[in-house]
């Protein structure tokens, strides 16, 4: 194979599958190739721009009223037992611990408050204040101190090369040196990008726009197709299909490359969304990046009529299969030989169903590597309940057990259901698997109306819950609930890189409320003693050592 097709084969390959996929499964009535894929691309871009602005409005909601997040990890019977053989203790008492968190940002800093729980009962609080001009993280548990420490989001230049470079040359130092600061700059910018989102995320006529022309420009260089009837099965379940399957040549590969590229240099939409990256970014010009890639691409492709492209020569091959109601069913991209005839799938899916039953297939070729996804299930008004196994270059390797599986179509990404996770390689009778008796269930549930979502994730033991992390996030009902710490406050901050401070720090802290709200939440006294002991114990030893016992026998 010569350097250009190679070329076009790295170049092509990605972009065309993706964007074929993409389209998915729409429900089209066309009666080509080109009319399918046209007809999905609207459908797509139309379905496309509907979530784009959920996701917008979601996120702007969140900037104005603050975010909530709960983390709750249950210890089942189990996991009570496991840990006491491991530790050697009574956990009996040991229920759940909690993190209940309200977030929001405002003014350049972002503010958290996070309610610690031990079986449901309050044992302390966490404060943190992220002020991102300062590039500094300031934490304060009041019940400890009142007093914030001064955390730096990127560690002191100084103090970073002083550790690192040790007895490098004055020219691997200053390297060192140029690399920490590039590092740092990095750093801040990605910190500021997270703090705000829509700093760099575009709108949605602009993303519509980019998926419609880059789409159209791709169908519309895709030449003649064949048109068969085959009926598509899967793991059993078979649907009649139209199959619509088209071969890319060498030059309609290098007419698409060609126009996506030159598209590319004058498109207005791309240059805009460039242009906000590249201020978000810290100034690198990513639109002049794109043209000068661009150039250089259009310049290494072949000319027109050039010996180095063999016109009929064909490269990837595209099939779709749409069943009876135009639904789009299955889709194939991958490579093929010169002539046509033999195909090598790079990205393959088939979903065909039958009498309320369906089956997926799902195949991903990375080079000399495959993931395979595969089986089927029954849909109803409770949603989709099958099995599944995902497999590794062949191997079965994950078992997948779906249940009652249910997005809503009129608010996306909300979604209810469980899944059920158990490893499929149980070893063999002389090596058996430890981990196969292991499994993990993940439950889903949501609330469009309350705006809500909960993951509860438990890690089983031969079918028995061991924990349950569950996860809760929505929004704060004001926004109100989040205190934004007065600066004097923050500028009063113990500095974590000062040892005096943080000696100061260690001496103010009062454990007293802690160790009494853990014996509140059912901690056995015995055990708040010796905690007690490990917290006051350094202090009131250090005092009785006699000066003759020497450092080592102390320790």
């Amino acid at each position: 194979m010569n350097r250009s097709r190679k070329i076009m084969k790295k170049l092509t390959a990605a972009a065309a599958a993706s964007a074929l996929v993409l389209s998915g499964t729409s429900q089209v009535f066309a009666a080509s190739y080109k009319e399918t894929e046209k007809a999905a691309l609207d459908k797509l871009v139309a379905g496309f721009s509907a979530y784009w602005d959920a996701v917008m409005a979601q996120y702007e909601k969140g900037q104005e009223t603050g975010f909530n997040a709960k983390m709750k990890l249950t210890v089942e019977e189990t996991g009570k037992a496991v840990l006491g053989a491991m530790v050697g203790m009574d956990f009996s008492w040991l229920n759940t611990v909690t993190m209940d968190m309200t977030e929001i940002i405002k003014d350049g800093k972002e503010a958290i408050n996070a309610d610690i729980l031990l079986n449901d009962a309050p044992v302390g609080t966490m404060n943190i204040c992220m002020d991102l001009a300062n590039m500094t993280e300031y934490f304060q548990i009041p019940e400890l101190s009142q007093n914030y420490m001064a955390i730096p989001l990127i560690p002191s230049m100084e103090e970073t090369i002083a550790d690192e470079t040790g007895a490098m040359s004055e020219e691997d130092i200053a390297a060192y040196q140029a690399y920490m600061e590039e590092y740092q700059a990095s750093m801040e910018t990605y910190l500021k990008i997270v703090s705000d989102m829509t700093t760099v995320l575009p709108d949605t006529k602009t993303l519509s726009t980019l998926l419609d022309r880059y789409g159209n420009i791709l169908i519309e260089n895709f030449g003649d197709e064949t048109v068969t009837e085959e009926a598509l099965s899967v793991e059993g379940v078979s649907e009649d299909c139209t199959v619509y399957e088209e071969i890319l040549t060498e030059q309609e590969v290098l007419s698409i490359l060609r126009e996506v590229l030159t598209a590319a240099k004058e498109d207005q939409e791309l240059k805009g969304l460039l242009d906000m990256w590249s201020e978000a970014g810290g100034g690198e010009d990513l639109y002049a990046q794109l043209v000068a890639g661009a150039d250089s691409a259009l310049a290494d492709l072949p000319e027109e009529g050039s010996e180095e492209i063999n016109p009929e020569a064909a490269m990837f091959n595209s099939k779709i299969w749409t069943n009876a109601e135009g639904k789009i069913v299955g889709r194939e991209f991958g490579f093929t030989d010169e002539t046509g005839t033999e195909s090598y799938p790079l990205i393959s899916w088939k979903n065909p169903s039958a009498d309320g039953n369906s089956a997926l297939y799902f195949e991903l070729w990375l080079d000399t590597s495959s993931i395979t996804l595969t089986g089927s299930g029954q849909s109803g008004d409770q949603g989709l309940t099958g099995e599944y196994v995902l497999a590794f270059d062949g191997v079965k390797t994950v078992g997948i057990g779906v249940n009652n599986l249910k997005s809503d179509t009129e608010a996306p990404g909300y979604m209810n259901g469980s899944f059920n996770f158990s490893l499929l390689d149980t070893g063999t009778e002389e090596e058996p698997n430890p981990l196969a008796a292991f499994g993990l269930t993940a439950n889903i549930i949501s609330d469009a109306a309350a705006q809500t979502s909960q993951v509860d994730l438990s890690l089983t033991s031969s079918g028995a819950p061991v924990v349950t992390l569950s996860v809760t996030g929505g929004y704060e009902a004001s926004g109100e609930s989040v205190e934004m710490p007065d600066q004097a406050v923050l500028d009063a901050a113990l500095s974590v890189e000062s040892e005096e401070d943080m000696t100061a720090y260690a001496e103010g802290l009062d454990w007293t409320t802690v160790l009494t709200n853990l014996g509140a939440a059912g901690v056995p006294e015995e055990l708040i003693n010796q905690l007690q002991m490990m917290l006051t114990a350094p202090d009131a030893a250090a005092a009785e050592v006699p000066e003759t016992v020497t450092e080592e026998s102390a320790a």
